[in-house]
This record gives C-alpha cells, sequence and structure tokens, in this order.
C-alpha cells in the first residue's frame, strides 16, 4: 500500500541503491565522497530533494536544526558540485518504477505531454539558453525548456526532457518520449502545439494511440494543406498519400496526395519508397455558437466516439494544473544556482518531491461530514508538511499517523466559480546570496 511511510522507506531505499554505485554518478570517482564528512552523499541528495525556495543556509538549518554544527553554505555547494544531475534523475525513475500504480482508462494510460519554460539566471554567452524574446525584452532571457509526460489518472511526472529555451524542439522531444516509453499502452494526448504527420506515425508505429489538437481548416495547418473543408461538428475518417515527389499528379490531385519538400522531417520516406499511405480521425467539436476545435486521432470510433474524445481532451488541463503545482507549490520557479549542471539537479529533485507528495495526497480520505461544498486536500500544506516528515532522521519521532495530520488541511471544490483566483507568471526567483 503506498502510505507516507511506506514511500518514503522507498524512496530512502532508492538513495541508498544509488548511494552503492554512486562513482557513476560523481565527476571524479577516485576522489569525491571518499572520505567521511558531515554531509554525506546520501544525506546531500535526500537535502536537496527537500530543498524549498529559501537561502542555502536558512535550508541547511531547517534540515539540520539550529546548530553551530552545520555545515556551511560553501561547503554545501562544493559537495553538490560533485554529482551529475544523473544521479537525480536515477532516483526519479527508479522511484517511479517501485510505485507506480498504472491506473487505466478503457485499458489505456492516459498521458499528456506539454512543455514549460523554466527563467534561469541571466547569460549572453550560453548560447544554448539565452533566447531573444523580440517585442518584450529586447535583452533576451536564458531558460531551460521542460518537456513533460503526465500521467493523468494517476497524477505523477513519468519522463521529462530538459534542453535550452534556444534549442528546443517540441515536436522531437515528444517522438523521444513515445519511443523510449515502455508501460502499458497508453494514449498520448497533447495541445496543437504537436501537429504533426510525423508525431502521429511515430505514436501509431510504437502500437499506442495519439488524440491531439489541430488547427481548424480555415488556419495555417494539416486541413488547410490537405484542402480539407469541414462543416459543423463532425467524426470524419481522412487519408493522404504522403511524398517527397512533386509529379503532375501530385500537383493535380491534392485531394488524394499531401507533398512535402523535403526540408519537413518524415522519417517515413526514403528513395527506395517515396510514397505513404497516411490515415487518421478527426473530429470536429463546437465549443460556441461560431468557434469549434479540431481533434485528430487513431482511437476507434465504434470504442471512443465523439463524447468520449472530448471527455479524454478536457482531461488534459490536468498537466497544466500540474505545472502550476510544480512551480508554485513546489518551488520549480526558484532555484538555489547559477550553474546549469545544478539547476538539473534541482528539477529532477522537484519532480521526486511531487511524485512523492501526489502518491501520498491521492490516497487521503477526507472526513465525511455534512458541508455545503466538497473538499480536497490542500495541496501546498501537504507539501510542507511532507517535507518536514522527509526532514526526519532515521530513529527519529515520527509522526504517527501523517495521512491523519494531512487529511485536516483541507480547501473548499467550488464549482462554477467566474472569477478564479489568477497567478500571475514569474521569472526567475533572484538570490543572490544563494548562488555559487
Amino acid at each position: 500500500m503506498n502510505n507516507a511511510r511506506h514511500l518514503k522507506k522507498v524512496l530512502l531505499k532508492s538513495i541508498s541503491e544509488l548511494s552503492e554505485q554512486k562513482e557513476n554518478f560523481l565527476f571524479n570517482p577516485y576522489l569525491d565522497f571518499t572520505r567521511k564528512r558531515k554531509l554525506s552523499f546520501n544525506e546531500l541528495i535526500k537535502f536537496i530533494i527537500c530543498m524549498e525556495s529559501g537561502a542555502i543556509k536558512d535550508e541547511l538549518y531547517k534540515y539540520f536544526g539550529l546548530s553551530n554544527n552545520v555545515i556551511t553554505a560553501s561547503a554545501f555547494i562544493q559537495q553538490r558540485k560533485k554529482i551529475k544531475h544523473e544521479a537525480f534523475k536515477y532516483i526519479f525513475e527508479i522511484f517511479n518504477k517501485k510505485t507506480i500504480n498504472s491506473k487505466s482508462y478503457k485499458g489505456y494510460r492516459l498521458m499528456a505531454i506539454d512543455g514549460s519554460t523554466l527563467p534561469i539566471s541571466f547569460d549572453i554567452n550560453d548560447k544554448e539558453t539565452y533566447s531573444l524574446n523580440h517585442g518584450k525584452n529586447e535583452k533576451g532571457y536564458n531558460a531551460f525548456h521542460l518537456h513533460a509526460s503526465y500521467d493523468l489518472l494517476e497524477h505523477t511526472y513519468d519522463d521529462i526532457i530538459i534542453e535550452g529555451e534556444a534549442k528546443y524542439n517540441e515536436n522531437a522531444a515528444f517522438i523521444d518520449i513515445v519511443e523510449r516509453y515502455t508501460g502499458k499502452k497508453a494514449i498520448f494526448i497533447a495541445d496543437r502545439n504537436y501537429e504533426s504527420y510525423n508525431l502521429f506515425e511515430h505514436v501509431s508505429h510504437s502500437d499506442n494511440k495519439f488524440l491531439i489538437r489541430i488547427k481548424d481548416y480555415d488556419s495555417n495547418g494539416m486541413l488547410k494543406g490537405m484542402h480539407i473543408s469541414l462543416s459543423g461538428e463532425c467524426d470524419v475518417d481522412i487519408s493522404r498519400i504522403v511524398t517527397f515527389k512533386q509529379t503532375k499528379e501530385v500537383k493535380e490531385h491534392p485531394e488524394k496526395y499531401r507533398f512535402f519538400p523535403k526540408k519537413i522531417r518524415f522519417d517515413y520516406l526514403d528513395n527506395d519508397d517515396p510514397y505513404y499511405h497516411f490515415k487518421c480521425r478527426v473530429v470536429r467539436i463546437k465549443i460556441s455558437d461560431d468557434t469549434y476545435e479540431c481533434i485528430a486521432t487513431n482511437l476507434d470510433r465504434d470504442e471512443f466516439p465523439l463524447e468520449e474524445i472530448k471527455k479524454i481532451y478536457n482531461m488534459r488541463w490536468g498537466i497544466e494544473t500540474a505545472f502550476r503545482e510544480l512551480k508554485y507549490a513546489i518551488g520549480l520557479n526558484a532555484f538555489h544556482a547559477r550553474k546549469r549542471e545544478l539547476i538539473k539537479q534541482e528539477i529532477y529533485a522537484r519532480l521526486i518531491l511531487y511524485n512523492f507528495c501526489e502518491r501520498i495526497i491521492r490516497k487521503i480520505e477526507i472526513p465525511k461530514k455534512e458541508r455545503k461544498y466538497r473538499y480536497q486536500v490542500n495541496f501546498t500544506r501537504s507539501i510542507h508538511i511532507l517535507r518536514g516528515y522527509l526532514r526526519i532522521k532515521k530513529g527519529g519521532k515520527n509522526p504517527p499517523d501523517i495521512e491523519s495530520i494531512i487529511s485536516k488541511e483541507i480547501e473548499p471544490i467550488r464549482p462554477g466559480r467566474i472569477n478564479s483566483r489568477k497567478i500571475k507568471p514569474k521569472s526567475v526567483v533572484y538570490f543572490t546570496y544563494r548562488f555559487d
């Protein structure tokens, strides 16, 4: 059972397993962590996972207690520099593998794919992360782009790819996530940034399903390129022969062929076979009197009729909520480093903490009482409680029932609120006194 005590043991065991092979994750395995120090390898990893948004010294006091014997911020930075970010990637993956529940919808996992920009410290010479923002900030900015695969039923991150803002490619990252996915069959769900023949075929060839929003026929997207005009709410099958050849027949029959110049990536065409039969299903959904959304999918119409497509696509919003919680409740918008390698450490550390907390919070049962509204666990308060729970050292006095404590931290669910609270997007948080 994935209760708090069990999950804490699994996480600590995962850190111990990493420690047993730490030489694979150190920059200098013959020297690093070979001497006994105040801050051991295991405690260093755990500390970084537990860190909040405060200054490093404040975080050290919070973790180790108020004492003259607490290590300095400089000593902490020197120690963490020895570790590759892949150490945290290893814990993220092994913890997921040990605790995954794999809930399904009609036999499929529902995996939302999306990206988010993570602003970092300014460095115009960092060509990977430095990007110009024309019209808004002539100076430009530095950021990582986080590509994420999020399990909408289990409410946890399944896989991520980190790229520099100046170099990132959303479609290529999506394909990489799909091709290294090894779980049970899944439906990959995404917004219209991911409209791509190549991407659709990669998902189909992986024996999984896709459900991706595309531009309507009057916009500059695949439907317009196919010369398809749809009317009203509908559910149709479309097919084209994709080719790099621009013959007379291809030009005269746009209803049959779709020409791609060779600069457009399509991995299923080559010189030996210059024609590829592409087909998919397009669902056009009415969302207002004169507004429609189009969704491309390879789901079977009998098993997933139009109403099911609407329902599944609406569930995609879960990844947007997850990004907000990751940035503001977990603290992904506030890093404790300038060095890009150390920032990647913290990205994975925040994801580990997010999954740890979600797997506990989702199992909390709220006591039933006569109330005006339904209630849910307050995620932000629960994060503070679970961080404190993780900080408790072995042999210390554990709370008798952490689930019971969290179950009292609740908030009402008010359906139909018109003026929902808005959170203003934040840039990188500059705590210059904590940078290395």
